[in-house]
């Protein structure tokens, strides 16, 4: 089933001085969330796994600050996040506005977030920027995680 949600997704930044990747969290409102369930085999062994599709709209949706969208490879160089969101492969999300008082968090930090909160915590695996083509009405952002 198709929801209408909030979401927060946190952004891999490279942390120079720690020598690791911190998350940024950037709150979006009006997102669309659909989860399925599903099963994986790999060399015989069969696990669950859960499928997670989101879409964000570039119309309707709201975006903590206004933050402007860089692609992947522009929000990794540029020199500072403040004002910027991405997705890429990798990045956490939360089904769930986080209101957190810290500018980044590690991924332990957000694991234990989830947990505490009680909320899924989705790892990126697949991501389009649909935003060229088509009217404004259709024109979004698709995330697929695990």
């Amino acid at each position: 089933m198709t929801v209408n949600t909030d979401i927060t997704i946190f952004n891999a930044r490279y942390d120079a001085t720690n020598r690791t990747d911190v998350f940024i969290p950037t709150r979006i409102r009006g997102a669309s969330y659909y989860e399925s369930e599903g099963v994986n085999t790999r060399n015989g062994v069969w696990t669950d796994q859960s499928i997670y599709k989101l879409r964000v709209p570039l119309i309707g949706s709201e975006i903590e600050e206004s933050r402007v969208y860089l692609p992947e490879k522009q929000y990794r160089t540029a020199e500072s996040a403040e004002g910027y969101w991405s997705i890429r492969k990798g990045d956490f999300l939360l089904i769930t506005l986080y209101e957190g008082e810290k500018e980044s968090y590690t991924s332990k930090e957000i694991a234990a977030i989830a947990e505490k909160l009680g909320v899924k915590l989705i790892t990126v695996t697949e991501y389009a920027d649909n935003t060229v083509r088509g009217s404004d009405s259709v024109k979004h952002w698709r995330i697929g995680g695990a």
